[in-house]
């Protein structure tokens, strides 16, 4: 978190750039999407400057400038898309963004680094050292690397590192004092590191409904993962109702019991605990990754070592308060806080800079 004093400034040109796989925001699944969208609303809400380059479809919160997606495709395809990314770079530079705020591909970013416009990068995946040594070899302004858990920079002892949780729209998001669906919730990709497989063995332990929403992944091994582990199970009482975007998502989080989160694997910041603690709904999480930071275990939910574990926790649902659960999302991870503490450190990069150039024009003179 940073500790900084907030003060009155300036208006500010803010220059956002999301990854161009997944639009802002996204339709469905998509959880950097989600906060990037966030970010970009409260900055325009603010009365900042805001100019988004992310995929098409993307909505326009001041300006909006697309690029093309090069994912897996060939060569010259790949070549195409950064070189398309350069040209866009290269008429932004001359539009005088007082800081960015990015997000994604940090080999495309060169423009900007050399050009020494300050520079908040965001890492919403497990962070790479080589993008880490890029950012830091290459800027020649101020620069701030943004975790989303201190669990994910955990390796990353020194540098300009800071922390800031992913957040819920709080403002959008009713609190439900009674769980009324009667069920057990799912909700993420459908893949073996989100645990959906192990969701469906605990909610088949305990007995109770489970309600699982979420896509089947375009990953390697994706499809195979649903069709072998996911859709032999569904039926009875363990239902798959696909997809769901915002318009669904929070009616089906408020009505569930609790949330399942078995994940697999060293999740950064799970989104969706955030979302489910808004709406007063308890998370039972495997205790990995960005977990025990994101729950209280025993009120606002429960960490497990192991499917057993989990199982047993599911048992004592009833002993947590709905409403510590909407506290704690309030007091935590709310989307105004979020966006104060990146404009935070965004005045800070400019002010950074400005002592800079007034150092270099004392040595001058």
């Amino acid at each position: 978190m940073v500790s900084i004093q907030r003060l009155e400034t300036p208006l500010l040109r803010i220059l956002v750039i999301a990854d161009a796989k997944i639009s802002v925001p996204p339709n469905g699944y998509g959880g950097a999407e989600r906060i990037f969208a966030h970010l970009c609303e409260g900055f325009a809400r603010r009365g900042h400057e805001v100019t988004l380059m992310a995929a098409e479809g993307s909505k326009n919160y001041g300006r909006l400038i697309t690029y093309p997606w090069a994912g897996q495709h060939t060569i010259t395809w790949r070549g195409y898309c950064k070189f398309n990314f350069a040209l866009r770079s290269m008429r932004e530079l001359f539009s005088g963004h007082d800081v960015i705020v990015a997000g994604c591909r940090t080999d495309y970013l060169f423009p900007f680094l050399i050009a020494g416009v300050p520079l908040i990068y965001r890492f919403g995946n497990p962070i790479d050292p080589i993008d880490v040594e890029r950012l830091k070899n290459t800027a020649k302004g101020p620069l701030s690397l943004v975790a989303v858990s201190n669990h994910q920079r955990a390796e990353f002892s020194s540098g300009p590192w800071s922390t800031i949780y992913n957040s819920a729209d709080i403002r959008r998001i009713a609190f439900s004092a009674q769980a009324m669906g009667g069920y057990l919730a799912f909700i993420g990709r459908l893949t073996a590191n989100k645990g959906a497989d192990a969701a469906i063995r605990i909610a088949k332990q305990t007995g109770l409904p489970l309600k699982i929403a979420g896509n089947i992944s375009d990953e390697p091994g994706g499809r195979a993962f649903f069709e072998q582990e996911v859709r032999p199970q569904i039926g009875g009482k363990i239902e798959w109702i696909g997809e769901i975007g915002d318009d669904r998502k929070f009616e089906f989080l408020a009505a569930a019991d609790s949330v399942l989160a078995p994940i697999q694997w060293d999740e950064p910041c799970a989104n969706i605990v955030m979302e489910a603690l808004a709406c007063g709904t308890p998370v039972i999480a495997t205790r990995r990754g960005c977990m025990p930071e994101l729950i209280r275990d025993g009120v606002t939910g429960f960490l497990a070592n192991n499917e057993d574990e989990m199982t047993c926790s599911v048992t004592r649902i009833g002993e947590i308060s709905r409403r510590a659960c909407r506290k704690d999302a309030e007091e935590r991870f709310s989307t105004c806080e979020m966006v104060e503490e990146y404009l935070d450190i965004a005045r800070e990069l400019i002010a950074k800079k400005y002592r800079t150039f007034k150092q270099a024009q004392s040595l001058n003179t």
